[in-house]
């Protein structure tokens, strides 16, 4: 099968496509024909080693310290069940299913990928498309992961800081269903886009909006997790509560989350948003997309014009 790897830490230009075998589909896997992923934060920070101080030497000893163990990127597909092992009773050949390879376990910028049954998958949206079901997956799941942490009453504020991308743009969505009173943030030029999501307010970082912003918000949500400690600190209530994608609590994805996701989709209350897509040839393209952290949602990787 084709497969887009790296095989040293740096620049886009590391990963190219090469043939590799298709995995095996142990018992307790089931074996999916990908029709779409997307590249996000987690591929790029890893190609590159994009963290701070300590992390990156951690991040060197779990994915490989000279060069990756795991050369195939890619942590969420879309895609149809080829192949089930004896224990992956809940699948069968034909399903189509979204998700999320575990852990650090990565492999979907390939044309197979072969998901333990314990990951976080379940049966595409109906009448989704394989790059509408993916864009919901890595900024869905997220987003459900932290403001799960913060109760919603009624009237209840919230800021979401980076509302452009993939974490965001779902954030905002799921937010206003959760019954909250939306700020987004995000630089002027995505303006039109976030607000198409429905915010109650916008809020531009690359003007004088939110320096000038005297609200005190309630929760304040920072998509990206790069929000200044000081900004932080004036916009939260006394006794509000601070949500990051930068800080030590990592996102778990469930089958929960995507079945959750799946069913505000079916009924039209949450969209999916991609910012781009290319053809697995074009990964290098799809990951100096992701680099220029302009973009707005998702940037999708098709597999085949079907996808």
């Amino acid at each position: 099968m084709q497969a887009a790897v790296y095989e040293s830490y740096g620049p886009p230009e590391v990963v190219h496509l090469c043939e590799v075998p298709i995995p095996v589909c142990k018992d307790d896997h089931v074996l999916v024909q990908i029709g779409a992923s997307s590249v996000n934060s987690a591929d790029v920070r890893t190609r590159a080693l994009d963290v701070a101080g300590p992390l990156k030497v951690i991040l060197r000893l779990v994915m490989g310290w000279k060069r990756p163990k795991q050369p195939i990127l890619g942590t969420v597909f879309s895609g149809k069940v080829i192949a089930v092992g004896s224990l992956a009773t809940d699948f069968q050949v034909g399903d189509r299913l979204f998700g999320c390879t575990p852990g650090l376990g990565f492999g979907c910028h390939a044309e197979y990928v072969a998901v333990p049954i314990k990951a976080a998958m379940a049966k595409c949206p109906v009448k989704a498309s394989d790059a509408e079901s993916v864009s919901l997956v890595f900024g869905g799941t997220t987003a459900l992961f932290f403001l799960n942490k913060a109760s919603s009453k009624i009237g209840s504020t919230l800021l979401v800081y980076g509302a452009s991308g993939a974490v965001g743009c779902m954030a905002v969505q799921i937010a206003k269903r959760m019954g909250f009173r939306v700020t987004a943030c995000a630089s002027d030029m995505h303006r039109e886009a976030v607000l198409s999501l429905g915010p109650d307010a916008f809020l531009s970082y690359t003007n004088k909006e939110l320096a000038d912003c005297s609200t005190r918000f309630d929760v304040v949500f920072d998509a990206v997790g790069k929000m200044p400690a000081a900004e932080r600190r004036r916009l939260l209530s006394d006794k509000g509560i601070f949500l990051t994608v930068g800080g030590s609590s990592v996102a778990k994805e469930t089958k929960d989350q995507l079945e959750q996701l799946r069913q505000w989709f079916e009924e039209g209350t949450l969209k999916p948003i991609i910012d781009s897509t290319y053809r697995l040839q074009d990964i290098t393209a799809a990951h100096a997309r992701v680099d220029t952290k302009h973009k707005v949602g998702s940037v999708v990787v098709l597999m085949d014009d079907r996808s």
